[in-house]
């Protein structure tokens, strides 16, 4: 339908150089169109970061503190003191859209290549493997490295989502099988989340901003009345 509006804009601007001002409300008109169409494909883009049904909203509770701080630390009021964690979008990567528009892909290229030295949809999906089946795994001594390592593997997934690397639907089959693990490794919500917020907080050199921001979100995504953690622990990720 964008294409046929786009045809009628061509039209009506051949039209207005043809006749002149007697074309110009017809190119107006089919501009207005053109406008209202983009803006509703970029606004759906947008909500197709949501979480869409139960299985992606507990994925997304496995990398929610990191989602929630990526949103309010990249994208919020650079002045506010107190972001509004309870109000603060629940979308895949955490960052605001437009989705995959060129600042926003080199946004999380930049993120990839510092700390995490990837560069490719392979060294990606390597490094999950690594960190959830492989040695990164293996080699935790305790349940904040486990979850440090196994939550990770969620949020990179996000990430290679929101690059196109990986389809919505790849990255759901293999958050699931990285979820699986995380619901045989850890008793519930309370247990991951507080492992995780412990590693990360060593990771940030508490005391520090950061430190402080990730305590929040912790706190946030216990009274949320959407909050993943709501839901079933051993729901089925199918």
């Amino acid at each position: 339908m964008t294409y046929l509006y786009a045809g009628l804009l061509g039209l009506a601007l051949a039209i207005t150089v043809r006749v002149g001002l007697p074309g110009l409300p017809l190119l107006l008109a089919a501009a207005g169109l053109l406008a209202m169409r983009t803006l509703r494909a970029l606004r759906r883009r947008d909500q197709d970061l949501e979480p869409r049904n139960d299985v992606e909203r507990w994925i997304f509770g496995t990398c929610a503190n990191w989602a929630l701080y990526n949103c309010e630390h990249t994208t919020g009021p650079a002045a506010a003191l107190e972001p509004n964690y309870e109000r603060t979008p629940m979308l895949f990567g955490g960052r605001l859209g437009p989705y995959d528009s060129k600042e926003q892909r080199q946004y999380f290229l930049d993120m990839l290549d510092s700390p995490w030295d990837i560069h490719s949809r392979r060294e990606l999906l390597e490094t999950v493997t690594y960190m959830s089946t492989g040695p990164g795994f293996q080699k935790c001594q305790t349940r904040a490295d486990q979850a440090w390592e196994l939550c990770r593997c969620t949020q990179l997934l996000a990430i290679a989502f929101r690059l196109g690397w990986i389809s919505r639907r790849d990255m759901v089959r293999r958050s699931c099988r990285v979820g699986r693990l995380i619901q045989r490794t850890f008793s519930g919500w309370q247990e991951m989340s507080e492992s995780f917020l412990a590693r990360c907080l060593l990771w940030m050199e508490d005391p520090s901003p950061g430190a402080d921001m990730r305590r929040a979100i912790h706190k946030a995504l216990w009274l949320r009345p959407d909050s993943p953690y709501n839901l079933p622990w051993d729901l089925p990720l199918n």
